[in-house]
């Protein structure tokens, strides 16, 4: 175990101390507050922290083998005790000497002394504050007894003391992975293609990557971030079996070798590391369209509007009208057979056919989302509210000029004047959502769309098919 002065926080506590059958005869006051204290005196008592915690603890892996306890809290002075009487200990352990949220601590005690394991200690912090191998500030309570013989006696007051700084054992994780193999002709400079998706959560509390690949057909590893920025072979992840097929199985660092293939197809490849294990999906064809029945055309599938991966990715891009306020859901076919996603909370997709329907608050034309490449699936619904941008509008490149919705064509029109220069389509007069290119396929940020006579013109929108957003321009 390793001391450090120039480490700061942690935390820490579980379970407990087993004494004697009457050791709870006693009722201890209720938990009270105190200020720091490396020592205190209690109902004659005085207590300190013990050598094992008085500086801090940075844990190592051969700390948790050897399970040698260490002092926690040491007895400096008691009162009269009747001779053979010994004090006993129950430890607790919090992030702050409040004791708001508390984890109990497993000791032993000897010689007016607890004693506690770097594997407890380790696990009590990790419980308190999360896995990630960071210094952590915690305090000790302890519930202390008289024992004397097979009599216990509980004293009434608590002692509390700290803090001391512990920094708990944890894997190393990196906020980034990319993938590198046959697919990716095994060049570690030109990844960013190929980097595993993540929720951007602390990487200790979602140690969760996933990437989708198609035809990863061959020989793959993992690539971290730091060993990327640096070009190097160094720390690159793999398994012990050269060519391995399985579907799930270890990752190593040390003389890894790579994992493989063999079935064409979409992949989706998942890493846990906060366990270094990986596992395998074979998707094969992917679906590149989900159907949104709901509330605004009868629950039915095989009618819904759709919305489709254009990317092929993943990530489906459509828009619904919804005429009030409406329930949906996402389906994977036009029917209740497969998949279907509904409310996961806070813009979470969930895929468990009993989660509650997802909500629109008010009539309009909205731009929807769902992005199933990773963990968590995610979606986003955007009301809209078209109009025309450009040099070749009235209000030019500052100002929208608006268009209008027909709920029964599903078509947004606009008749305006247009000058012999350039304009494209966006949502919500911000550039957040625009369209531009071919006016048969159209595409988000697309190019500016050429007006090449001046004049008074009729422009429609039609966002109905999701596979191709088209436009026409039309001189009056």
């Amino acid at each position: 175990m390793k001391h450090k002065i120039s480490l700061f926080v942690t935390l820490l506590a579980v379970l407990l101390f087993t004494a004697c059958e009457d050791v709870y005869d006693h009722v201890a006051a209720p938990p009270q507050a105190y200020e720091q204290e490396t020592a205190q005196s209690v109902n004659g008592f005085t207590f300190t922290l013990g050598s094992g915690v008085n500086s801090p603890l940075i844990f190592d892996e051969e700390d948790l083998a050897e399970e040698a306890p260490f002092e926690a809290i040491k007895t400096t002075a008691t009162p009269q005790m009747d001779e053979g009487a010994t004090v006993k200990f129950i430890l607790e352990a919090s992030k702050s000497n409040e004791f708001t949220s508390v984890v109990e601590l497993p000791s032993t005690s000897n010689q007016n002394s607890a004693f506690i394991t770097a594997g407890n200690l380790n696990e009590a912090v990790k419980n308190l504050y999360g896995k990630a191998p960071t210094a952590r500030t915690i305090y000790l309570r302890a519930t202390y007894f008289i024992v004397d013989g097979t009599a216990s006696s509980q004293m009434p007051d608590p002692v509390v003391l700290g803090p001391i700084t512990v920094t708990p054992v944890g894997p190393v994780i990196e906020t980034e992975y990319y993938l590198i193999g046959d697919v990716t002709g095994w060049n570690i400079e030109d990844l960013d293609d190929y980097k595993f998706s993540h929720s951007g959560k602390d990487v200790y509390e979602d140690p969760y990557f996933t990437i989708l690949v198609n035809n990863l057909q061959g020989y793959f590893k993992i690539v971290p971030k730091s060993s990327k920025e640096a070009a190097s072979w160094d720390g690159v992840i793999g398994n012990p079996v050269d060519g391995n097929t399985d579907l799930e199985g270890e990752l190593i660092i040390e003389k890894s070798q790579a994992m493989r293939v063999i079935e064409p197809g979409w992949v989706k490849v998942t890493l846990n590391m906060m366990e270094y294990t990986y596992t395998i999906e074979l998707i094969g064809e992917m679906n590149l369209t989900l159907y949104v029945p709901g509330g605004h055309q009868g629950w039915n599938p095989e009618t819904a509007p759709t919305l489709y991966s254009r990317n092929f990715d993943f990530t489906y891009d459509g828009y619904v009208y919804f005429d009030g306020a409406q329930e949906y859901k996402f389906t994977a076919g036009p029917n209740w057979d497969g998949p279907n996603y509904g409310d996961g909370g806070e813009g979470i997709l969930s895929d468990d056919s009993g989660a509650g329907n997802l909500k629109i608050s008010e009539t309009g034309y909205y731009r929807l989302n769902a992005d199933l490449s990773g963990s968590p699936f995610t979606y986003s619904a955007v009301k809209t509210e078209w109009g025309l941008i450009g040099d070749a509008t009235p209000s030019g490149w500052d100002n929208s000029t608006p268009m209008n919705f027909d709920s029964a064509t599903g078509l947004w029109t606009v008749t305006t004047s247009l000058e012999a220069k350039a304009f494209k389509f966006r949502a919500n007069n911000e550039w957040t959502i625009n369209l531009g290119g071919n006016l048969n396929n159209m595409v988000y940020d697309g190019d500016n769309i050429a007006v090449t006579e001046e004049g008074t013109y009729r422009i429609t929108l039609d966002l109905s098919d999701p596979t191709a957003y088209k436009a026409t321009v039309v001189k009056q």
